[in-house]
């Protein structure tokens, strides 16, 4: 167990003791803490969504995860990030097939786009390693 695993795992059991999940230890460890979802801290911890996006807010508040929002084109890459919604650009160029079956770039409005929240650890939590 990593020191990452053991104070993720110290502090979800600080911030919500009431759910003391038993924790996928392997899993754990190859999280990616630069970017993670609500569905990777549900299949570690194997609790349901709303629990998992419940421990991941309560993390937010109390400083350990930060969250931000991305923006997703149709071809699946990633068009723009940010703190939340409102730093989003009003549009954002992707790459999209057109009929003669060429790629090209095109504008497109984000409020028509796929949006995703995601986490990252915080700065504080990692200087507290």
């Amino acid at each position: 167990m990593t020191v990452w695993s053991k104070k993720l795992s110290a502090t979800i059991r600080r911030l919500l003791p009431f759910l003391a999940p038993p924790v996928n230890l392997e899993a754990l460890d190859t999280l990616d803490t630069s970017k993670f979802y609500v569905e990777n801290v549900r299949s570690i911890l194997g609790v349901s969504h709303r629990e998992a996006l419940e421990i991941c807010e309560t993390a937010v508040r109390q400083g350990v995860f930060q969250k931000a929002v991305e923006i997703w084109c149709p071809d699946g890459s990633v068009a723009a990030t940010a703190a939340d919604e409102s730093g989003l650009p009003a549009s954002v160029r992707c790459f999209v097939d057109n009929d003669g079956g060429f790629t090209e770039e095109v504008l497109m409005a984000t409020s028509v786009l796929r949006k995703t929240t995601y986490y990252t650890l915080s700065d504080v939590a990692v200087e507290a390693h």
